[in-house]
């Protein structure tokens, strides 16, 4: 039993402890008799805590100062751990670095604004990155459809502006004629003084009259005695302005043989040898140089309006009667103008009822023509061997008339010589004699079919007919470049059109026109003179990485055998670039060179262009017998890049190494955007038709069949990929065979920029931050920047335009290429099953 005391006055707790029996018969003895506390002290019963407690303090008094060291030593020594960790990460993890360069911020905020954050990037990626572009971006009136593309070729316009508006002396020659070029289109009121007489003079040296002589002035006019060498008339187009007419002609390397020069003859290519008013936006796109005659670019709009087949009926006779009254007055502005109303003997009613009957006879004529051509073209791969290889017939020019002659001659008509006639008119301007026995001529079957259509058409065709024609077809593509009247003539029947379209600016349309017909002396002016030691480096680097990621990703491909990936690596390696601007374009003396023999009037627009196009039209005849020297596919100034098959290269103008393309400050940026485009152009050397072409740009089998089995068989995941996306605002769907090589280019061009990038910034070293995106990896950064690359608004009439081309709409470039990316699908975590991460994915390279 114990007893607890507590002393209230010394603050002692006293425990009493009592007698306590153990076990059975056994005591101790008992307790004597205790009289007070000091007594139970003295006993020993009772203990006091206090004085326990100060033993023990004094029994360890010695160790604690001991104990307290150890304790300090110790957190001492934690301490010095903590701080030997924290230096060693400091050394090997450097700081987070903002990137706040001039680049960094412009870009930041240029994807900032265009992102819709509400938008999910794993089901509709396209929308979250450029769901807010076309606010920030409004598209001008002029333009149907608005872009990146379009955005830096208006800015592109503005620049070469400026420039030709600048007072300068101390310039080549060639670039002061560009700036008297751009003083005469931009000087209307001479333009107005001078009125439609510079047109007519240039009608009567092509032999053909001021206004047709169909619309008959005069009563006693006898169709069936008049005569018309429509023949003559057309070589004297060809060579006095460049244009093609009824015959389509020019000089392409040979597909055989890419160091020498082939004649290619069939249905006309250059119908507008002369600036657009109406610049159509120019969509990255390989260059096939010396096969431009398979794919028909018309750059003459109305000609393009009359045969629209996505039109319905009732839009068809629309567009047929604003045409048929736009040529009813621009013939009628050349009778007044030639003074026919003086000499007719009709009345203005009268004249003006045979004026809209010769719109209408033009009208059906040139609908005839028009479809001899589309009636008789093939897919690219209709004329190939068993490996799939384009082939190319040529002819002697005997043996093309005299397949033209049976087929004139089985329809009813009268058979004449054409073509030997032809090409010797051509030739007589230039320095170049032919030989009919061996100088060849490349006709492609569809080509042939034309020609010998046209022949027999032609054949039953009224002269007077034929004169209306050709009169139409060359005053259509000049009158823009005169007056004012006429100008406002042309617009308001693109306008009627294109509701949605304006005129752009005439100072924007001098500087494009200026641009178009001497680009490499615009720029010259603009050109940087620091890119050659600075920009021009960095992108070959970016190029050799491109080319690198292919080979990886080639040698990685088992469809391929290895005798053509070994074909396939010599021909990457071969593979040329043309960056920026010519090497020669800053030597003194070269531009003068370049241009040499054209002559510019800082008051006669119109003429200044023709002379332009006949010094061309010369040279490239003068070249026929010379030796391929590999120059440029395009002007510096043009917003675009292409890929030259038949030279294995492809070209990068300077416009395209700024911003929005390059230079964005981040290299995961650059990649995402200029290097797709790059690899979009090196994978082109590869697709559906640039396989066709070997290391040296020549025509040859170069894979073997079983390879090419392999690949025509993997090439339909992608058409069916493509052809499965939905254009809900047409309600239709993208044509995916139609697509499928530049399909095949955007997927190849993002796989090797991301493997590129990954191969750079490990050489490199990680790259700072983006403000603003601090939480986002390069990879991320990359797919931004690519999907950014897209971003544009269009109409319903552009996306009609764009389901008409050889490349799918904007946002499904985007779309198609992340969708077939495992890598996009891991960087931005989608979840299996989601828009952006399918099950089952098409790749090639």
């Amino acid at each position: 039993m114990f007893i607890t005391l507590l002393d209230t006055e010394s603050h002692r707790i006293f425990i009493w402890t009592a007698d306590i029996f153990v076990g059975a018969g056994s005591a101790k003895p008992n307790t004597p008799p205790l009289k007070n506390g000091n007594d139970l002290r003295e006993s020993g019963y009772l203990i006091a805590v206090g004085s326990r407690t100060s033993r023990f303090r004094r029994k360890y008094k010695k160790r604690i100062p001991f104990l307290v060291i150890i304790i300090i030593f110790i957190l001492l020594l934690l301490a010095f751990i903590i701080i030997s960790i924290l230096y060693a990460l400091a050394i090997h993890r450097k700081p987070v670095r903002t990137c706040r360069s001039r680049e960094c911020l412009r870009s930041a905020a240029n994807l900032a604004l265009s992102m819709d954050l509400n938008a999910d990037p794993c089901e509709n990626f396209y929308q979250f990155v450029c769901g807010n572009w076309g606010s920030d971006h409004p598209r001008p009136d002029a333009y149907r459809s608005y872009d990146w593309f379009r955005d830096k070729q208006t800015k592109v316009y503005s620049i070469v502006r400026d420039f030709l508006n600048r007072n300068s002396s101390h310039q080549p020659k060639p670039v002061l004629q560009a700036k008297d070029m751009y003083r005469a289109c931009m000087n209307t009121k001479e333009l107005d003084k001078r009125g439609l007489k510079p047109v007519i003079t240039i009608l009567e040296s092509l032999g053909l009259p001021p206004f047709p002589t169909f619309i008959n002035v005069t009563e006693d006019f006898d169709y069936s005695a008049y005569t018309f060498d429509w023949l003559e008339t057309v070589i004297k187009v060809k060579t006095q302005i460049g244009m093609d007419v009824l015959i389509g002609f020019d000089i392409y390397t040979d597909p055989k043989n890419s160091s020498v020069y082939r004649l290619i003859m069939g249905s006309p290519e250059t119908t507008n040898p002369f600036p657009s008013t109406h610049t159509e936006r120019k969509r990255h796109r390989r260059h096939f140089n010396d096969l431009k005659s398979y794919i028909k670019e018309a750059t003459d709009f109305l000609s393009k309006m009359e045969h629209k087949s996505s039109k319905s009926d009732e839009e068809d006779e629309k567009v047929a009667e604003i045409l048929k009254i736009f040529y009813a007055e621009l013939m009628k502005l050349f009778v007044l103008e030639a003074d026919g109303l003086k000499s007719s003997k009709l009345s203005e009613i009268e004249l003006d009822q045979n004026v809209i009957l010769a719109a209408s006879e033009y009208f059906e004529t040139n609908r005839d023509l028009y479809d001899l051509e589309t009636d008789n073209t093939t897919s690219e791969l209709e004329s190939s061997d068993d490996a799939g290889y384009l082939i190319i017939p040529d002819y002697t020019v005997d043996e093309i008339q005299a397949h033209t002659d049976a087929v004139v001659e089985s329809n009813n008509g009268t058979a004449s010589p054409i073509w030997k006639k032809y090409l010797e008119g051509l030739f007589n301007i230039s320095n170049t004699v032919l030989d009919f026995e061996t100088d060849k001529i490349l006709v492609s079957e569809p080509d042939l079919r034309y020609m010998s259509l046209m022949a027999a058409y032609v054949s039953k065709t009224p002269p007077v007919v034929l004169e209306l024609y050709i009169w139409v077809k060359v005053v259509e593509v000049m009158s823009v470049h005169t007056t004012t009247e006429l100008r406002n003539l042309f617009q308001r029947a693109y306008e009627q059109s294109h509701a949605d379209d304006s005129v752009p600016p005439r100072s924007l349309h001098c500087a494009n026109a200026v641009n178009d017909m001497m680009g490499m002396a615009v720029s010259y002016g603009i050109a940087d003179r620091h890119f050659i030691n600075v920009t021009k480096p960095k992108v070959i680097t970016m190029i050799e990485e491109l080319k690198d990621s292919l080979a990886h990703l080639v040698g990685q491909a088992r469809w391929m055998d290895d005798n053509t990936k070994i074909a396939t690596y010599q021909k990457i390696i071969e593979m040329k670039s043309l960056i920026g601007f010519p090497d020669w374009l800053l030597e003194e003396g070269k531009l003068d060179e370049y241009y040499e023999g054209i002559e510019i009037d800082s008051d006669k627009h119109l003429e200044n262009l023709i002379k332009i196009n006949q010094v061309k039209t010369r040279n490239v005849l003068n070249r026929f017998r010379g030796v391929n020297n590999f120059s440029w596919a395009t002007d510096p100034t043009e917003v675009n890049a292409y890929h030259t098959f038949q030279e294995n290269t492809i070209t990068v103008p300077m416009v395209m190494l700024q911003h929005p393309f390059y230079d964005l400050g981040l290299d995961s940026l650059n990649y995402g955007s200029l290097g797709t485009v790059l690899g979009h152009e090196i994978t082109h050397g590869f697709d559906n038709f640039g396989r066709q072409f070997d290391k040296n740009g020549n025509m040859l089998p170069w894979w073997s069949n079983s390879t090419i089995d392999s690949f025509v068989n993997m090439t339909q995941c992608f058409v069916d990929q493509y052809s499965s996306y939905y254009v809900p605002e047409l309600d239709d769907h993208i044509d995916g065979k139609q697509t499928l090589g530049e399909n095949i280019a955007d997927n190849g061009g993002l796989r090797e920029a991301l493997a590129a990038l990954k191969h750079h910034l490990k050489r490199r070293g990680p790259e700072p931050k983006l403000p603003g995106f601090e939480k986002l990896t390069p990879e991320q950064l990359f797919f931004l920047s690519y999907g950014n690359l897209w971003c544009g608004v269009s109409t319903r009439d552009s996306l009609k335009a764009d389901l008409e081309d050889e490349h799918s709409p904007q946002q499904f470039r985007a779309r198609g290429a992340l969708q077939n990316s495992a890598e996009f699908a891991r960087a931005w975590d989608c979840p299996p099953g989601s828009k952006m991460n399918p099950s089952k994915r098409c790749i090639i390279f």
